[in-house]
């Protein structure tokens, strides 16, 4: 068998499209094989077209050059993976697969029909992107199923990991916090304003006066700014709000050009019960199994591709 060194610079070099090609005077036709696989010129589109919708990046001549290169590979390295799994008859998960797009689907304020909406307004194939995530899933199993015996994490390695966590966070506080932060004129007004904010903290509140004089995004809601890791504090701020009581309101804190009152609500220091433990390490054991997956999965991935007859047309 010839095979085909993959090199991302000589895909980029044949790719059907040159930098001043745009997707409305691109013909579908075959531009890749991937031993008896084909990609097609459309489903580059779609696929560049998906990821820049999924980012958020806007469709310009700019963005397409700098993402075609990394969409064919990713769609040549899906071809490698369907020939593997249909070779080991190795299905998905459907249950897992429907979670995945829920929680895309959660990251746009919609449902999986909603997801399904967006595609068709932006003129992508859904039933694509679906076969991919299938696709992808599939492949996981696969991985699975071949290295799971070698999958082993070592409980000295879970306990040292956290136990580091751990002592990380024995010691560490948090600050639920509401501010009102007013901008000032750097002149003789400046006193003015600030004894105007203690008034109007005083005689309305808190939580009012943020709403009404506060030029922080925070007063929409009243100034809250929810709870606050000590550690993410300046040292000027967090020696401020360590000698302050439930439900204290701050002196004036000047900065550059505004001036800043801080409200300390409730404040919290982190401890872990064997719950929280029992959990922690689960999550680190899962985290740790998962790395070592990947690392099998990516050399699995490479030794088939070294293996594999690709074309780019």
């Amino acid at each position: 068998m010839i095979k085909f060194n993959f090199n991302l610079k000589f895909i980029i070099f044949f790719i059907i499209f040159t930098s001043n090609t745009c997707f409305a005077s691109i013909q579908n036709r075959i531009i890749a094989n991937v031993a008896n696989e084909t990609i097609s010129s459309f489903e580059l589109k779609n696929k560049i077209k998906i990821t820049l919708m999924l980012s958020n990046q806007e469709m310009t001549q700019g963005t397409i050059d700098k993402t075609k290169g990394k969409a064919l590979k990713s769609l040549i390295d899906s071809r490698i993976k369907k020939i593997e799994i249909t070779k080991y008859k190795i299905q998905p998960n459907n249950k897992l697969v429907n979670l995945y797009l829920e929680n895309v689907s959660k990251k746009y304020n919609t449902d999986i029909q909603g997801l399904k909406k967006m595609f068709e307004v932006n003129e992508v194939d859904y039933d694509i992107y679906y076969d991919e995530i299938k696709i992808e899933f599939a492949w996981q199993n696969l991985i699975f199923s071949i290295f799971k015996n070698k999958v082993n994490v070592t409980e000295n390695e879970i306990e040292e990991e956290l136990n580091q966590f751990i002592d990380d966070r024995k010691d560490l506080v948090e600050f639920e916090l509401s501010e009102i932060e007013i901008l000032l004129d750097n002149n003789a007004e400046d006193k003015n304003k600030i004894n105007e904010i203690i008034k109007l903290i005083n005689t309305d509140g808190f939580e009012k006066a943020a709403i009404k004089a506060s030029i922080s995004s925070s007063s929409l809601d009243g100034g809250k700014l929810g709870w606050i890791s000590s550690k993410s504090l300046s040292t000027k701020i967090l020696t401020i709000i360590e000698n302050m009581k439930l439900n204290e309101v701050s002196e004036p804190i000047l900065q550059a050009n505004t001036v800043m009152f801080l409200k300390l609500l409730n404040k919290k220091t982190l401890n872990f019960d064997s719950i929280e433990i029992d959990k922690l390490k689960k999550q680190i054991t899962e985290r740790r199994k998962n790395e070592l997956l990947d690392l099998f999965s990516n050399s699995y991935l490479s030794r088939i591709k070294n293996n594999t007859l690709i074309q780019i047309k």
